[in-house]
């Protein structure tokens, strides 16, 4: 209740300064007719009683002068007798006599009473006088007389014998009449209030004074003792319902005596305070003179009490309680805090007045009457008025909230003073002298102490009393806010609240009474149930706040601050939380998540508390549990489920009743209520249970024939949570599906669509329909202007397409994310829960001991039966994804051991690469359309129609015209619209990546002990074997049939990486199963119906893009080759592939590197297309993405030979069209390819790679047709410039030198060279032996060394391509000369072994030579020498199955080869060509200095390129860099691929060959090497390496840390760290690894021809792709060699280019090594050509100039 509106609570008025007022105070002044003329002298009481005595005309002035007189007689003058008055007082104070006359009338009566008039008065005299005060109304100037003259009449009570009745019936009546002034708020002056009051106020004192008189007491009836109290009853029931704005009420702003009020407020109006002189300058009476109705009598009604009090008989406290009970409601006040401290006063003194009088009452002889009365005034009464009956309640209840109060602290003292005795006593143990405060001791020991006031005993009635005041009038009027009846609510509620007061002033030693506890709960249920029924104004539930306690109403904050107590400390834990709970609904989320926490902590959720299930009954019925406001607290409900549960789960005398608990509230929950991820908890408790309950139940009896009873928990949990997966929900997003009208017109990239405020906020969207005045401008159909405007124009209504992903990492205003990103959704439809218990289930029952029973798996492949069928029949779309999302996670191992994988679940990226060609994952830039399309994005303006994505252009439909815009918008065209228009509304993204589950399996990357996926020992029936085809044949299912892109796209992303664990689907249903996957693709594929039959397309997606999903599956499908015996299919594979390549980007990507994988897998159907898939390569090829794509499908094609064995020269043709395309396009002098720098420097580089690739796969006979195409070719290449590139010359060169030969680009030592040339062989003589000269030929340095007398001539052609040597003999010169006795046996020696091979060992090495043929050689030598040619021609290896080619010790020798020489290549070795100065003749070098250093250096410039690659093998559990470089050999399948990768060399006596930097004798003496006619590769190999003593393996990295490429072969079972070994050179790792976790087995058999290998790329950060790989690729082992080969090949070409170019930050060209020879040849020529200047002739037909041309000496 507020504050009571005493006297010093009310506003004041400020005092005025005049000094006088305008009228009498007591009376107005009297208007009377005037006086009569003065007597001259006057009249005696006799004259004057005569003058007055009817029948004469009564003078006022008269009456005033006998009043006076009488007055003025002594006691020796003798008075009037009464009779010879009656008269003249009959007629005075007769009701027709005007006001003033009866004025006087009854002073004449008071002054004859009161001088000696009374002596002589009688009885009956007194009571005819007493008949002149019957029915006299109350009036301004008789009231004062009038009390003046009955107080004289009756002596004040001592003459009033026989007249008590009477005299207090009159007092009665003009009491009321006065009092009746009062209570109105009518216009009566302000005069009249102040009369009226002090009138009450003497009537009142007049009548407490007669009762004060025992004389007069006694003789009192007890009816007019009820009389009086009835007066009482009706004055103060009539006080106590004036408002307590009474004053402001009676005093309207016309009122004279007061200022206008200045304000309107809602706040009660207050009297101004400001002061205004009246016209007459004279001061405004006090304000503050005005009292409350109340006021003046509860006031005088106390005194009535004080006196007559103890008096009254019993059967009068029913009628002076209840006024007292109503009297001390008015004038409550907040009563301060319990405590010892000294209390505050109270506010006003009525109240204390009050307070007093019924503490004399509750606590004196009739404290027993009083509790019965009191408890009966608790609770509501129909005899009285509402009003009344709240206003006795609050004050019982208040008077009862008091003597609790004084118990309260009673009890606080005596704790107080029994702490303080116990701590003070001396060292001796006597108790010391209590310091307390004074009157401490009587307040904690008073005399007067009721036992009986004790809140355990009231606690029942006031529970009673609250719910009885609840429902007062509930039934009819609902209760609102701030109701009258809270002020009885409040009352019982600050009972509780002094309670809790005093608990908290306690002491921590102190116990607190259990009962006491109870009590208060039980009250405070009650109270609450308020809560509940209470209603805002406009229907909703009121707000309670418990960390910050406010409210509409006192009671409110009352019940807040209550349930506010600090559970961690409050005694009233045990009652409080399930009392907050019940009004749950009405709390924030925080106040019931900090209660969860404190009921946990505090242990009252666990089978610690006897009441535990009865706290989760609790909480799991809330009923504002799920509500979507109830976040935090749901989750931590689900924690603390979680928790509990956990901790009961193997005590089943716990965990059963809770399971039970649990699993009851479940099935009531329902439907309609909000679910989130928190409430997975529940599903997967039930699940947990479930399989407790089968693992008792087949615990005895493991017999399988069990599992088929349906009986018992176990079977009811499994039952129910099957019919909630298959129960149909509608989603919140299935129910916002309604038909709109879509452009198909794409927006630009990063343009932000306009924000659907409507469609965004469900209650924004039914306000704005539902309101009348405004039209909705987000309608599901736009207006018929809003389409034809987006048909014209070319631009949608609305934006439908978002781009690939955003370019810079700071986000732009203006550009949206465009990775579409799946929201955690705000609710978990409950099939998804009741998918997630039976995957628990399924889980549980697989990947846990549980599965080496029988009927474990019994049970488990029953589940996954239905899993199976739930991906398809689930009742909502986030129930088949679910089960999609677990299925998807599944793999086996080597062995077929079924696991879930999380930890490694998508390490390759795969995933996350497909979902971001459909907007599902944000991915950085990593492959060249990806850095393409952010450059576009970056340099985009402002045009349109812009580029649709991935290069697609706008368009309204698939392959529809283009419209032109029109100007005109009001020609609307008649027609109706496309039905293509119609689209259903693209559904909300369900899933992205990274994916959040909800799910959770346990044992997770744990093979089962008990479940495979096949078994190759019994391949029949087995209840170990897991029926995964099934579920592949689900899949095929989804791929033929779905309808919701959101399972077929989650299918399509996951499948491929899902296929790679190829022992996933074994067996013979599977193989089955697998070949309908590849006919349903392709044929989908093919005719264009995959994904035809999507519903709902999301913005910017289409069927091409499903389709473009697809090829990636089919890329794995390559490695099941195995499982289509029809060859048909792998050549429609090949085609698929082929009619990829017509895609988009993404899509010609992914089939470049099928078809790329394919050159090693499918070779016969590869041949079969690769005419069609060259065609397609030349039409394609003008996307600068796809050029390091191509390059890369054309190098490894032309690797294998057997592809084009029959190509054409047309087929050769557009090969050579494609590489040469692109340096034409790289020296375009708008840029390289429009792609990175180092990009281009690579795609050049291997342009020219595959010219010479594929030149030499061409015949030798054809080569020569093709070289003017080339030629034409390069020349238009370098069209823009003065003269052509340094790599041109170097192609020029180079084609000169393989068109009509294949002969090695070095020439080998052999035995006719060390035999012919050797000038220790020769006959000396004054003639040199061996003479010498070098010409400079173009581009070639050629020098010729001629034998003096035998005839022999060496030359030597040095070019950039290569150096060729021939040894010729000149014919002209015999070898017997004629005469000659001494014949030349060398020269026939050394044709005889001209065909011997310098081969090794065998070989004859130039030191033995030297020795053997000291001198002239005789015929048994010569003999020798034919013996030991004849020995090694026969002793020389047959070449390698493998590699072919073998290693010799001097030089890379090819003569396993077919080896042939067209004429024209001697005379193009011996030319100027290619330059094209004309010139006739060599310029001879003439200063010999020079040559030596040139050729010294110039001869050790490699004629190939080289390049040197890192192997290391990685053993079982291996991850540290010393662990790995330490392995000295590997498993057998490593060993096999070593011996496909290259051929073992020994080391050792290597002279030109590069070695890659290895010492024999540090490095070890073998090594694993590749080469052909362009380039050799060193294998780095760490298990040939030794270790030593280092174990740091510091050799080894020295080697393989510096390579650029690494090849990894990754047996540890784990994914390889990028950084494992710690180098500054971490560019590329190609790693090898199984594609089923397990070590590859020993290969004793030839079974290894069927294992696969998934190979992966790993790239340097900021590195693009570079390789036909992709994420990864499955390849068999006897094609994984020249795989890999070729990736090191690319790569290492690749990154020296990265390096070169500083991470592609520098445009820093790229030198070859043939670019190195062609740079110092040309060097050496230009220093030669200053160096020797000769004078040109003047003319051309002068003879010096004939001269100088006929003259050849100078020139050779």
């Amino acid at each position: 209740m507020p504050s009571q509106n005493d006297d010093s609570q009310r506003p004041t008025r400020q005092r005025a300064n005049t000094s006088a007022f305008p009228f009498g105070w007591r009376r107005k002044a009297e208007t009377t007719t005037p006086a009569p003329p003065a007597i001259s002298a006057p009249l005696q009481w006799e004259a004057l009683i005569e003058v007055l005595t009817p029948p004469a005309v009564p003078s006022l002035s008269y009456a005033k002068s006998l009043a006076t007189a009488l007055g003025a007689l002594d006691a020796h003058s003798p008075p009037p007798r009464l009779a010879a008055l009656q008269p003249i007082l009959a007629s005075l104070c007769s009701s027709e006599s005007p006001t003033p006359l009866q004025a006087a009338g009854y002073d004449i009566l008071a002054a004859y009473l009161e001088g000696s008039g009374s002596a002589i008065i009688t009885t009956a005299d007194k009571l005819s006088c007493l008949s002149l005060f019957i029915d006299v109304p109350w009036s301004q100037e008789l009231w004062e007389s009038r009390t003046k003259a009955l107080s004289a009449l009756i002596a004040s009570g001592s003459h009033a014998v026989g007249m008590e009745g009477p005299i207090l019936r009159m007092l009665e009546s003009w009491i009321e009449r006065a009092f009746d002034g009062l209570t109105r708020t009518d216009a009566i002056s302000h005069e009249d209030r102040l009369e009226r009051q002090r009138s009450v106020q003497s009537l009142t004192t007049f009548l407490t004074n007669l009762v004060r008189r025992p004389e007069f007491v006694s003789r009192l009836t007890e009816d007019d003792t009820a009389g009086v109290l009835d007066l009482w009853e009706r004055l103060v029931d009539r006080s106590l319902a004036v408002p307590v704005e009474y004053l402001n009420l009676i005093s309207p702003p016309s009122s004279p005596f007061l200022e206008p009020q200045s304000s309107k407020a809602a706040s009660p109006p207050k009297l101004s305070l400001s002061h205004r002189r009246h016209h007459s300058s004279t001061s405004l009476p006090k304000l503050s003179l005005l009292k409350h109705p109340a006021d003046i009598i509860v006031d005088a009604y106390l005194t009535y009490l004080s006196e007559r009090l103890v008096a009254l008989a019993p059967s009068f406290l029913t009628s002076i309680l209840p006024l007292l009970f109503r009297a001390l409601a008015f004038y409550s006040t907040p009563l301060p805090r319990i405590s010892l401290q000294p209390s505050v006063p109270h506010q006003n003194t009525l109240e204390q007045k009050i307070s007093d009088v019924l503490a004399k009452l509750v606590g004196g002889p009739y404290a027993s009457s009083c509790k019965v009365l009191l408890k009966r005034h608790f609770f509501p009464s129909r005899q009285v008025g509402l009003q009344s009956s709240i206003q006795a309640a609050t004050g019982a209840i208040r008077t009862l909230r008091i003597s609790l109060r004084r118990v309260l602290e009673n009890r606080l003292a005596r704790a107080y003073i029994e702490r303080a005795s116990i701590n003070d006593y001396s060292p001796a143990g006597v108790p010391m002298h209590l310091s307390l405060e004074k009157g401490l001791m009587e307040r904690a020991w008073p005399a007067d102490e009721g036992a009986s006031w004790d809140l355990i005993r009231f606690a029942s009635v006031l529970a009673r009393a609250a719910k009885a005041w609840i429902a007062q009038e509930q039934e009819t009027a609902p209760n609102v806010i701030a109701t009258p009846k809270e002020a009885v609510l409040h009352e019982i509620a600050a009972i509780i609240k002094d309670a809790i007061q005093a608990m908290d002033e306690r002491g921590d030693n102190e116990d607190v009474d259990d009962e006491e506890i109870t009590a208060i709960g039980r009250i405070l249920r009650e109270l609450v149930v308020y809560v509940r029924s209470v209603k805002t104004p406009d229907g909703g539930l009121i707000p309670i706040s418990l960390h910050r306690p406010d409210g509409s109403s006192p009671f409110l904050v009352a019940i807040a601050t209550i349930l506010a107590q600090d559970l961690k400390t409050s005694p009233l834990f045990l009652v409080l939380p399930s009392i907050i709970l019940s009004i749950a609904e009405h709390l924030p989320d925080r106040d019931l998540t900090q209660l969860l926490i404190t009921m946990a902590e505090r242990q009252s959720l666990s089978p610690t508390s006897l009441s535990w299930l009865d706290e989760w009954n609790n909480l799991l019925t809330m009923s504002s549990l799920f509500a979507s406001s109830r976040t935090a607290t749901r989750q931590h409900v689900m924690e603390q489920l979680h928790s509990v549960w956990e901790f009961v789960k193997d005590i089943p005398a716990y965990r059963k009743p809770l399971a039970t608990l649990v699993f009851d509230v479940w099935k009531r929950h329902p439907a309609e209520e909000l679910e989130d991820s928190s409430t997975l908890v529940v599903w997967n408790l039930l699940a947990d249970e479930a399989v407790m309950r089968l693992v008792e139940k087949h615990a005895d009896n493991p017999d399988t024939a069990e599992c088929e009873e349906h009986e018992g928990l176990c079977e009811e949990i499994l039952d129910f949570l099957l019919s909630m997966a298959l129960e149909r929900q509608d989603e919140e997003d299935d129910t916002a599906s309604i038909r709109t009208v879509e452009s198909q017109v794409p927006s630009p990239p990063g343009v932000i669509p306009p924000a659907n405020s409507v469609s965004t906020s469900p209650i924004l969207s039914r306000m704005t329909s539902d309101y009348p005045g405004t039209r909705d401008k987000e309608t599901s159909l736009p207006s018929v202007m809003s389409i034809l405007t987006s048909l014209t124009s070319g631009a949608p209504s609305r934006s439908q397409s978002k781009p690939r992903r955003a370019t810079n990492d700071m986000p732009v205003p203006t550009e949206a994310s465009p990775a579409v990103t799946a929201e955690p959704p705000s609710f978990t439809p409950k099939a998804v829960g009741a998918v997630i218990g039976l995957v628990s289930v399924f889980s549980q029952l697989v990947f846990t001991p549980l599965a080496i029973s029988q009927c474990s798996l019994w049970h488990a492949k029953r589940i996954f039966g239905h899993l199976v069928e739930l991906i398809s029949s689930a009742g909502c779309v986030r129930a088949r994804l679910t089960v999609l999302q677990f299925m998807m996670r599944l793999r086996v191992d080597r062995d077929h051991r079924l696991y879930y994988t999380s930890t490694e679940y998508d390490r390759d990226g795969n995933i996350a690469h497909l979902a971001a060609l459909i907007n599902r994952a944000e991915v950085g830039p990593s492959t060249v359309e990806d850095l393409l399309r952010d450059d576009e994005i970056r340099r985009a303006r402002a045009r349109a129609p812009p580029q649709e994505r991935d290069g697609r252009r706008p368009s309204r439909g698939r392959g529809a015209p283009r419209m032109e815009a029109s100007r005109s918008r009001s020609r609307v065209p008649a027609r109706a619209l496309p039905a293509v228009m119609l689209r259903l509304k693209p559904r909300e993204p369900l899933w992205s990546i990274p994916e959040a589950l909800s799910l959770s399996v346990m044992a997770s990357d744990v093979a089962s002990e008990g479940m495979n996926s096949f078994d190759p020992s019994n391949p029949g029936h087995n209840e170990a074997v897991l029926q995964l085809s099934a579920y592949l044949s689900k899949l095929v299912e989804i791929i033929e049939t779905e309808r919701d892109w959101e399972i077929l796209s989650y299918v399509l992303c996951h499948l491929p990486t899902q296929l790679a664990n190829k022992h996933l689907f074994c067996g013979p249903r599977s193989k089955i199963v697998i070949s309908r996957l590849l006919a349903s693709l392709c044929s989908g594929i093919t005719d264009g119906t995959l994904a035809t039959k999507i519903e709902r397309w999301p913005d910017g997606i289409i069927s091409r893009d499903a389709q473009g999903l697809a090829f990636h599956t089919l890329n794995v499908l390559i490695s099941y080759k195995r499982c289509f015996d029809n060859a048909q299919q792998l050549h429609h594979l090949v085609e698929v592939f082929l009619m990829g390549l017509n895609g988009q980007p993404s899509t010609q990507r992914c089939c470049l590197h099928a078809l790329s994988l394919a050159a090693f897998e499918l070779q016969p159907s590869m041949a079969k297309h690769l005419s069609r898939i060259m065609e397609k390569l030349s039409q394609i090829m003008s996307n600068p993405a796809m050029a390091v794509h191509i390059i890369d499908f054309l190098a490894i094609v032309g690797s294998q030979r057997a592809l084009y064995v029959n190509f054409t020269e047309g087929d050769y043709k557009m090969v050579f069209a494609v590489a040469l395309k692109y340096l034409e396009n790289h020296n375009r002098a708008d840029g390289s390819l429009s792609i990175s720098w180092a990009l281009s420097q690579h795609v050049r580089i291997m342009s020219y790679y595959i010219v010479y690739v594929w030149f030499l796969a061409v015949d030798l006979e054809d080569r020569h047709r093709h070289v003017s195409y080339i030629v034409r070719q390069l020349l238009l290449a370098n069209s823009n410039k003065a003269d052509v590139d340094a790599p041109t010359e170097v192609a020029f060169d180079w084609l000169a030198r393989y068109t009509y030969a294949s002969a090695d680009p070095r020439p080998a030592k052999s035995t006719l060279d060390e035999i012919v040339m050797n000038p220790n062989l020769q006959s000396k003589g004054s003639e040199p032996a061996i003479s010498e000269k070098t010409w400079i030929l173009g581009n070639s340095v050629v020098t010729i060394r001629a034998l003096a007398r035998r005839g022999w001539i060496e030359v030597i052609s040095r070019r950039a391509s290569g150096m060729t040597k021939f040894l010729v003999r000149a014919e002209n010169i015999p070898m017997i000369p004629l005469g000659d006795v001494d014949p030349d046996l060398v020269s026939i020696s050394a044709t005889l072994m001209m065909d011997r091979e310098d081969n090794g060992e065998d070989a004859i090495n130039e030191e033995d030579a030297t020795n053997q043929f000291v001198g002239n050689p005789s015929l048994d030598d010569v003999k020798g020498a034919l013996g030991e040619t004849a020995q090694a021609a026969s002793s020389a290896s047959r070449p390698d199955p493998i590699t072919g080619y073998v290693w010799s010790g001097s030089a890379p020798s090819q003569r396993r080869k077919e080896v042939a020489i067209d004429p024209s290549y001697f005379a193009l070795q011996l030319s100027a060509y290619p330059d094209k100065r004309p010139v006739g003749r060599g310029r001879l070098v003439k200063d010999k200095s020079k040559l030596a250093s040139f050729f010294r250096i110039f001869d050790r410039m490699p004629v190939i390129d080289t390049h040197k690659v890192g192997v290391m093998y990685v053993a079982p559990g291996q991850q540290t860099e010393a662990e790995i470089l330490r392995n000295t050999h590997g498993s057998p399948a490593y060993t096999r691929f070593l011996e496909g990768l290259g051929r073992l060399i020994n080391l050792r006596g290597q002279v030109d060959v590069y070695d890659g930097g290895l010492d024999p004798d540090v490095d070890g003496e073998y090594a694993y090497a590749w080469w052909d006619d362009i380039g050799q590769i060193l294998f780095h190999t760490a298990t040939l390496m030794p270790t030593g003593d280092d174990p740091n393996c510091t050799s080894k990295k020295a080697h393989i840390g510096n390579d650029y490429v690494r090849i990894v072969w990754n047996d540890s079972g784990r994914p390889y760290r990028f950084d494992t070994l710690a180098t500054q050179f971490q560019f590329v790792n190609i790693v090898i690894e199984p594609h089923s976790r397990g070590a590859i087995a020993a290969f004793s058999n030839n079974l290894h021809e069927h294992e696969y290998f998934k190979v992966t790329v790993q790239r340097a950060e900021g590195m693009v792709e570079f390789t036909p790989i992709g994420d990864f690729k499955l390849i068999s082992a006897a094609n994984l060699p020249q795989l890999v080969r070729q990736l090191s090949l690319l790569s290492d070409w690749f990154i020296a280019v990265w390096q070169n170019t500083g991470g592609d930050k520098r445009r820093d060209e790229v030198i070859t090594n043939w670019r190195s020879r062609l740079e110092a040849i040309q060097r050496f020529r230009d220093q030669t050509l200053a160096a020797d200047q000769e004078p040109e002739p003047g003319t051309a037909d002068s003879l010096a100039a004939q001269q100088r041309l006929c003259d050849f000496s100078a020139a050779y």
